[in-house]
């Protein structure tokens, strides 16, 4: 467990709602983030759970509420909720098939992060041995944008009994996503490792192309690479329980693109967009709820304008440091 008034040397930014997503999302999120709180503690890695609440589900209690009550050890130093008011979703949408946009709630978290280190990832994201003997190591280095191989996990693997024989066994494995130089953007969305500083620096994942959520985590690997930062793969993977929603589904769109609940992924995201300085509800009012969650209220002060061209910046390119 990280002490009260420590200062995390990892953040772990994760999104989510009380929507039982895929009919086991709760279960899911629980014993990953179990897992994993456990194996970085055990490793003596000071770290914080980030959860970012998007488009909360009206009539049911929030997520945050529901994890706050399940975990009370963890809040509010090692788990700390933002639940953003339901109206940015809308504010921010321009295409009605989006559910949800968890690129813009990640930003919202990498702004109000304390470690030293972000990880950006998703709630159903177990790390490795390798992953962890890398942070408990601290030779972290500023400006460097870390990556990891994902690894799927077979469909039909009981998430309630995860354990090292599972994860690490080669017979439960369903897709191995490798990464390739110079981006390694292949299932980037569940491995983003970087410096909070830099992190701040790019201004977080792209908020002005909103029509579509895919392809975010590939488009902000170039943005990391046009700015000069190194991209580094590890050598240890992370696992993901399945195949994924966009895996999965991605058949039933083949004819009818515009109708994804990801947006169309043939969205020319080769390009560097430069995010307003209001990025990730910077400046939003919040209020505390109760002891590590915050609700975040709506304002349209703090959504940036639905066009603002001079902030797509053609062609993308390396700037060397």
């Amino acid at each position: 467990m990280s002490d009260a008034g420590a200062t995390p040397y990892l953040s772990i930014i994760i999104t989510g709602r009380n929507d039982n997503f895929g009919g086991d999302f709760d279960v899911r999120l629980r014993r990953a983030l179990e897992f994993n709180h456990r194996h970085l503690s055990h490793q003596g890695i000071p770290h914080e759970f980030i959860l970012v609440e998007w488009r909360p589900v009206p009539g049911k209690p929030w997520l945050a509420d529901v994890l706050a009550d399940q975990y009370p050890e963890l809040v509010p130093h090692t788990l700390v909720s933002y639940v953003a008011n339901v109206a940015y979703h809308d504010a921010y949408s321009l295409n009605p098939k989006l559910q949800f946009q968890e690129f813009i709630a990640k930003n919202i978290g990498i702004r109000r992060c304390r470690g030293e280190f972000v990880l950006t990832t998703n709630t159903d994201i177990y790390l490795s041995r390798g992953v962890l003997d890398v942070l408990s190591r601290r030779a972290l280095e500023p400006r460097v944008l870390y990556r990891s191989i994902r690894v799927d996990l077979k469909d039909d693997i009981d998430c309630d009994g995860v354990d090292w024989n599972i994860l690490e066994d080669e017979r439960n494995y369903d897709t191995v996503n490798e990464v390739r130089p110079p981006l390694y953007t292949n299932a980037s969305g569940d491995f983003l490792l970087l410096d909070r500083e830099t992190y701040r620096e790019l201004r977080g994942f792209n908020e002005v192309y909103r029509p579509a959520k895919v392809h975010m985590d590939s488009n902000f690997c170039l943005k990391a690479y046009s700015a000069g930062l190194t991209i580094q793969p590890l050598e240890a993977p992370v696992y993901h329980v399945g195949r994924g929603t966009l895996n999965s589904q991605v058949r039933l769109y083949v004819q009818r693109p515009g109708e994804a609940p990801w947006g169309d992924r043939r969205w020319k995201h080769g390009v560097i967009y430069e995010n307003d300085e209001r990025w990730g509800l910077g400046g939003a009012p919040i209020r505390a709820t109760r002891p590590g969650v915050h609700f975040i209220e709506f304002t349209w002060d703090v959504v940036p304008p639905l066009v603002s061209l001079r902030r797509l910046l053609l062609p993308a390119a390396r700037r060397e440091v």
